[in-house]
């Protein structure tokens, strides 16, 4: 690790002004400060995962009024982006690919400040052009880079506070981090990904965020002698047992747990004849302490995955009525195409529903554990099965609202045929639909869903979905739709062209005694507001 300050670009009087104000926040107050409904803190406004805001000003009566306010275009532009922007006192923090970042105007669109990464291409360093945005803490920003750093800039004026190293090159390949760092105690959490490249082992790791220096790390896959160990063959096939985190987690204070996803077992997607066994902590959901990366419990959800059914979707922790009793839940809709219950302090099995085309379960066992269909295992001569390896859902985000007590998940109805050489998809023969689906929580059942057009042979829909309280869940599609829908019917009432691909997850804060709504594409950020 070492420390580096590089200013941008930045207008005088701001400068002046983001002098005067400390850059440190109290571990005390991070929690707390999501309480504020007009900004947006975090990649999923808060920790819980939830994605829903108790902003209502623009609701189910009046979002017909809502319109364009201002567009922040990317220069240059970028090829893809799935960032979700953060807002703060009427700031917006972008990130463009890992290597570019702005802080933007929210009232007006204008830029502020501008950094620029020096990221180097070498040494095998990955695409920059995938990142799902900041973390951010009292006036630091966090930001996992192509290069397989970490860094942390300075809110107020974009300058780089320190830049720590994440992947050792000697141990291990360098294939970045996509997912936004979240803030639990202090401390910047962030996974690494990579895990279908059969060359990496997985690891979470915890930077402290005033000095950056890495407080410890959790492997994923176990070494042997390690718990959980003997879920793997004796031959050296855990070395690159995968397991990637590449997206973010979440985090309970009361329990003090942090709740992270993790991805497929390597080192073969499709065949898992050189690793025998369940493969633990692949495909599973860790629960950890911040403190020390301590492993409280764990939920495998496919074990011995052969069908890169990775579990790195959100954790939506609710507290909810179940059973007669409010209980602390962990709803997590997952790629292989049920939506999970679980109980966030122990890890028991509560429920797993379909949402989504599958072909390839017998049954649960009480505790949770799949009994699949033999027929559905890859095969030298190909096995058909639903759903294909985009999953019943992937990293898009899934939002819940309290008030209806449905949690709305991006949908995917596909199948595929699935060899031990890798998989093949062909949906002119098979079809491919994807839906905003609403699934009630108290029973599993799919309320209302709204079918996403677009090319059904080509279109794969990653983008997600935010709640509020005004009675509306806003959604994009691929083709660069964003739309609005009533939480309750799911009846579409307003919906506007970006003429740019979205996949990434809207937003929605205050400013200037105003609410907007947001959403980044391929072309830049719209910000849409009511008309008046």
């Amino acid at each position: 690790m070492h420390s580096t300050l590089l200013v941008p670009r930045m207008t005088a009087p701001l400068l002046l002004l983001a002098l005067l104000v400390p850059a440190s926040a109290s571990s005390q107050a991070l929690e707390e400060r999501y309480k504020n409904p007009a900004n947006w803190l975090s990649y999923d406004r808060d920790n819980s995962g939830r994605r829903y805001s108790e902003l209502g000003e623009i609701n189910r009566d009046n979002v017909a009024r809502l319109v364009p306010k201002w567009v922040f275009q990317y220069s240059p532009p970028q090829p893809r982006t799935e960032a979700t922007p953060l807002v703060r006192d009427g700031v917006m923090y972008l990130t463009a690919g890992g290597m570019r970042a702005f802080a933007i105007d929210a009232t007006s669109g204008r830029s502020i400040w501008r950094f620029d990464y020096p990221y180097s291409r070498s040494g095998g360093n990955q695409t920059p052009n995938w990142t799902r945005g900041f973390g951010i803490s009292g006036n630091r920003l966090f930001l996992g880079t192509p290069d397989c750093h970490v860094v942390s800039l300075d809110s107020r004026n974009g300058a780089m506070l320190w830049r720590s190293q994440v992947t050792d090159p000697d141990e291990q390949p360098c294939f970045g981090s996509t997912g936004a760092p979240i803030i639990a105690k202090n401390r910047v959490m962030m996974g690494i990904r990579g895990g279908d490249t059969g060359r990496i082992r997985g690891y979470l790791d915890a930077f402290n965020a005033e000095t950056g220096k890495r407080e410890w790390r959790f492997y994923t896959v176990p070494a042997p002698g390690q718990p959980g160990s003997e879920t793997w063959p004796e031959n050296d096939s855990w070395k690159a047992g995968g397991g990637t985190p590449w997206t973010s987690g979440t985090y309970d204070p009361e329990l003090d747990l942090l709740y992270w996803p993790t991805g497929n077992p390597g080192p073969k997607d499709f065949d898992g004849r050189d690793r025998v066994g369940d493969n633990l902590y692949t495909a599973s959901l860790l629960a950890l302490r911040p403190d020390d990366g301590e492993l409280v419990w764990h939920f495998q959800y496919t074990p011995h995955d052969e069908h890169d059914w990775d579990a790195n979707q959100t954790p939506v922790l609710v507290d909810a009525e179940w059973e007669g009793a409010t209980r602390k839940l962990l709803l997590h809709p997952n790629r292989n195409a049920f939506l999970y219950v679980l109980d966030r302090t122990t890890g028991k099995f509560l429920r797993g529903t379909a949402f989504a085309k599958e072909t390839w379960l017998e049954k649960f066992t009480p505790e949770g554990r799949p009994i699949p269909k033999p027929e559905s295992a890859p095969s030298p001569s190909g096995s058909y099965v639903c759903p294909d390896i985009h999953g019943g859902t992937n990293w898009q985000s899934p939002t819940y609202h309290p008030g209806t007590g449905m949690l709305y998940v991006m949908s995917r109805d596909a199948c595929g045929v699935y060899y031990r050489t890798g998989h093949s998809i062909n949906h002119q023969e098979t079809g491919a639909k994807n839906y905003l689906r609403a699934i009630e929580l108290a029973t599993g059942d799919i309320a209302w869903q709204v079918q996403l057009l677009g090319v059904e042979s080509e279109e794969v829909m990653f983008a997600g979905a935010m709640a509020t309280a005004g009675g509306l869940v806003f959604f994009g599609s691929r083709d660069g739709t964003f739309m609005a829908a009533d939480a309750n019917t799911g009846e579409v009432l307003w919906h506007f062209n970006t003429g740019g691909t979205i996949r990434a997850s809207p937003v929605t804060f205050e400013a200037g005694g105003r609410q907007y709504v947001a959403i980044t594409t391929k072309a830049g950020v719209f910000a849409f507001g009511l008309f008046e």
